[in-house]
């Protein structure tokens, strides 16, 4: 599993109605990485956790997500991905 999240959103709780996500360090944090980085690590996970429009914009563009299929909580873009290939 790969949780993944636009640096600058780390630390930040977002909530809309009902939803809440919570963009802790603990879970989210790690390595700050590069697009290219990013791109390369989305690649293999069976399931990813992402956060953010930078990585929710490189998830559709590699088309592991629709854009239909995005949920967005006070603005911000959230999805998963489960490959089971």
């Amino acid at each position: 599993m790969l949780a993944i999240c636009d640096a600058d959103i780390i630390g930040k709780k977002f909530e809309e109605g009902d939803i809440q996500i919570s963009v802790t360090k603990e879970f989210y944090g790690g390595k700050e990485c590069t697009e290219k980085e990013a791109s390369d690590l989305i690649k293999s996970p069976t399931i990813i956790n992402a956060v953010g429009k930078g990585i929710i914009s490189i998830m559709v563009r590699k088309k592991l997500v629709e854009k239909e299929n995005v949920l967005y909580i006070q603005g911000v873009p959230h999805a998963q991905a489960v490959s089971v290939a």
